[in-house]
């Protein structure tokens, strides 16, 4: 029954605070009055702020949305990597994507990309992605296993990974392209 709450107040801060996170203008939204007294108490709970830079970047397995295989995190280590949790029903994530489209097809000889969909369901964000016909990467895994290993408290959240497996760079919300130019230059 804890891990149940668990899982469902981190499912519920992240809907609530991450998903309108932007880092690249000022966003209102409005929460409903049912998920203001639950995410009050998971914010002043929530202590972690995330897997930090410098630190290891915790391992974990997921599959590629576009073939079906099964790839851990770990066996991309021949070049940096950029990573992007996001969701298909986070507005902030989804005006995002387009952004990473372009740097994938700027980078994608320098750099792996891959971005791992936080949804509930696998099938959302295949569909998703052809219907758009983005190109870069895009993972589905144990999506609390994710959500617990990252400490993720809202997205969209961008991580450089470098060769060695540290974290290089951080941002949680949304980039512009130039913010997104910036954040791979760092892992470049």
């Amino acid at each position: 029954m804890k891990k149940l709450f668990a899982s469902t107040l981190l499912s519920l801060t992240i809907v609530a605070f991450g998903c309108f996170t932007d880092s690249t203008q000022s966003t209102s939204v409005n929460i409903p009055q049912s998920l203001t007294a639950i995410t009050s108490v998971a914010k002043a709970e929530a202590a972690p702020t995330g897997i930090e830079i410098g630190q290891a970047a915790p391992d974990f397995t997921f599959i590629d949305l576009t073939t079906g295989n099964t790839i851990k995190l770990s066996d991309l280590r021949d070049k940096p990597v950029f990573i992007n949790f996001w969701a298909t029903w986070c507005p902030p994530c989804v005006k995002e994507l387009p952004h990473i489209q372009t740097k994938y097809e700027e980078y994608n000889d320098k750099m792996y990309f891959v971005a791992i969909s936080v949804d509930d369901d696998q099938a959302e964000p295949v569909a998703f992605m052809r219907s758009k016909n983005y190109s870069f990467p895009a993972g589905y895994g144990n999506v609390n296993e994710i959500a617990q290993l990252y400490q993720l408290q809202a997205i969209p959240a961008s991580y450089i990974i470098d060769t060695n497996g540290i974290i290089k760079a951080k941002v949680v919300g949304s980039m512009n392209e130039a913010a997104l130019e910036s954040f791979i230059q760092k892992g470049l």
